[in-house]
């Protein structure tokens, strides 16, 4: 689809692009829509803040003024949107770029009085959305002025950040003669949207979405503080629980399980995760190794971090790390488990593995984190 929406702009570029010349020559002139629009019948496709029509808030989005314009949009569009597509599929690919030219359009409408063409707020709600989505890619760049031609990679969310500033300054200081607005709300439309299709769970998330993004960071801040407070643990129990109490293994059915299960992917579906993470802890006395997906695990074991229920934790994060073995940030999880057993399960021998297979993949703060808690145990 992402192909087919270039190709259609190519296409119809290639029948327009003297009309648009020749539009664009007369508007700068000083003609208005009332007068060229009995000359030229393409004035019509245009969006006009003074003379909107419905079908314009469409039209105007396959139109450009020249080809820089064209191979600018159609260059974005090949970067980023067979990746969206990709996620969203074929026909919600579709509607979401309509989309975001419609709502581009429908702001540059209301605040600027000039007409206006191009993809631009389309092809800026496709990369907003991207921003959410693939936030840790890189994009090859090459400089085509340079003989012989370079290329280098640079971080997509960067490029994309470096843009949307450059808009925003460009606006602010009315350079040129560009919709510059239509461009940012396009940004932010997209983005919202990729944000809010990830919260809702409407859209499956990927460990390399910006929310895991952000989760990553959270957890960072828990080593920060783990490391800042030595061996005293979160909220610590009262002295007079017992550390570790036996787990009475109850004797269930298959449809036991089964419904268990149901209940705990209900509630993760329902944001609850602190009643999903108690009913998960049933789910593990009555079946050690029952494992749920790949994203609901990692989310039940920080859950249950979390909450301090650190065995419980200890045997989700145990189970994630069997089950998805070829997990990107698998250092992270060892790094986490590896601190459970150092500092409040007193299981030093596996907190060391754990931690010695981690650090060669850590950095920063998490390596010096590793390194110390090491030293602390051996």
């Amino acid at each position: 689809m992402n192909g087919a929406v270039i190709t259609v702009n190519v296409l119809i570029w290639l029948q327009t692009y003297k009309m648009v010349a020749v539009t664009n020559n007369l508007m700068n002139l000083g003609f208005g829509y009332e007068v060229l629009s009995k000359e030229l019948w393409l004035v019509k496709y245009y969006l006009w803040p003074d003379h909107p029509e419905l079908w314009q808030f469409l039209t105007y989005q396959f139109l450009h003024s020249d080809w820089m314009h064209l191979v600018g949009n159609m260059m974005f569009l090949f970067v980023f949107g067979n990746a969206i597509e990709d996620r969203f599929g074929r026909a919600s690919y579709l509607f979401f770029y309509l989309s975001g030219g419609v709502i581009a359009g429908i702001a540059h409408a209301l605040v600027e009085p000039a007409p206006v063409l191009g993809a631009s707020g389309a092809v800026a709600a496709i990369t907003g959305a991207y921003l959410a989505l693939f936030p840790l890619s890189n994009v090859t760049l090459m400089v085509w002025f340079l003989v012989p031609l370079t290329s280098f990679e640079i971080s997509s969310m960067l490029l994309i950040l470096f843009r949307v500033g450059q808009d925003v300054f460009f606006h602010m200081m009315e350079i040129a003669n560009t919709a510059y607005l239509a461009h940012l709300v396009g940004y932010g439309f997209g983005f919202s949207l990729g944000m809010g299709l990830l919260l809702t769970r409407l859209l499956s998330r990927e460990p390399y979405d910006l929310l895991a993004l952000i989760k990553h960071r959270q957890r960072r801040l828990q080593f920060q503080r783990l490391a800042r407070d030595g061996d005293q643990p979160w909220n610590r129990r009262s002295e007079t629980e017992p550390r570790s109490a036996p787990l009475a293994i109850a004797q269930v059915t298959d449809q036991g399980v089964i419904e268990l299960r149901a209940q705990i992917i209900r509630l993760i579906g329902e944001h609850d995760l602190s009643q999903g993470a108690l009913l998960y802890r049933r789910l593990i006395k009555l079946d050690p190794n029952q494992v749920m997906n790949q994203q609901h695990q990692l989310d039940l074991a920080n859950q249950l971090m979390a909450e301090s229920e650190y065995h419980a934790a200890a045997r989700a994060y145990e189970l994630f790390l069997r089950t998805f073995g070829n997990y990107a940030e698998k250092q992270q999880i060892q790094l986490i488990l590896g601190l459970i057993y150092a500092r409040y399960l007193d299981q030093h021998p596996r907190a060391i593995e754990l931690l010695c297979a981690a650090k060669p993949r850590l950095e920063g703060e998490e390596k010096i984190l590793a390194q110390q808690v090491l030293q602390e145990i051996k």
